[in-house]
């Protein structure tokens, strides 16, 4: 029985694990298969282009049919996705790898992700093994009403791939540790992205809506050209990147309920300058059942 095996990437350090981990277990014969939003860090497309040559992977590249990146996305929605709307993850991430599947992939498929249970606790709450189609089958919550919620995008296609093709699904690296990761990575004779050794905490979008502290400083001094991005962008579409909870009320300039990325830039400069350094660091990660974030 033949089977296609997949590796997401996304240019982070535990996706990058769990790559070497498929090609020490399983097979060097899989398609790497990176997610690409337009909003990542340019170091992070050289990065994921220099391993893919390094290892000579064979590196699909998907972006989303219905949007050119965050930007056209953020701009035809009339506003930044935010943590309780993470529609970027959802139109430039999950739909596009479904689609990949479902027009590309006719044949067994074992999906291998770099997911870790001790990222959140969300992600704790995923298992190691199960099926990449699992939510269109089993609820993954109840709305107010107690009704199942399941996911449905190309329902009837998904549906008619299952009835012909296994659609297995690997977590390789859950149960292990940020220090066992990099030390896996080091022993195969490679170096994490380096973003890390730049004090990112987390690579992936540039920045994420969810994005911490240290690493909105980190943009702020090494690339102030992104936060006027950004801050023209808000403008432009009359919605703030970060949410009314990313930083205290009195810290807000404008007198709005959100803040603009400058308050936000000014809010970590003055919390880095008096110590109290960077006291939101637990469960910013972004999450996706599919794995396509860091």
């Amino acid at each position: 029985m033949s089977m296609k095996v997949i590796v997401t990437f996304s240019g982070g350090k535990d996706s990058l694990a769990a790559l070497l981990w498929t090609r020490e277990h399983i097979t060097k014969n899989f398609t790497t298969v990176f997610c690409d939003t337009g909003w990542e860090h340019p170091l992070t497309y050289e990065y994921i282009n220099r391993i893919a040559d390094k290892l000579h992977l064979d590196l699909v590249t998907l972006k989303s049919k219905k949007y050119d990146g965050m930007v056209d996305l953020a701009r035809q929605k009339k506003r930044w996705p935010s943590t309780r709307a993470r529609f970027c993850t959802q139109e430039l991430k999950t739909k596009t790898c479904i689609d990949y599947v479902l027009d590309e992939v006719h044949d067994n498929m074992l999906m291998i992700q770099g997911i870790r249970a001790a990222e959140s606790a969300s992600r704790a709450k995923m298992q190691a093994q199960c099926t990449y189609f699992k939510y269109y089958f089993e609820p993954y919550g109840y709305d107010k009403a107690g009704k199942p919620k399941k996911h449905t995008y190309r329902d009837k296609e998904v549906r008619a791939f299952r009835e012909k093709f296994a659609d297995d699904l690997l977590r390789p690296v859950f149960d292990w540790s940020a220090q066992q990761v990099i030390d896996y990575i080091l022993d195969a004779g490679l170096e994490p992205n380096p973003l890390y050794r730049m004090g990112y905490k987390r690579v992936g979008c540039w920045p994420c809506v969810m994005a911490n502290q240290r690493d909105i400083l980190n943009i702020s001094r090494q690339n102030p050209e992104r936060i006027e991005q950004i801050a023209a962008l808000e403008t432009e579409f009359h919605s703030s990147f970060f949410g009314p909870k990313k930083i205290p009320a009195h810290a807000i300039t404008s007198g709005n309920k959100y803040p603009d990325i400058r308050d936000v830039v000014r809010y970590v400069e003055w919390q880095n300058a008096t110590g109290s350094l960077f006291d939101d660091d637990t469960a910013t990660s972004c999450m996706s059942y599919y794995g396509l974030c860091e």
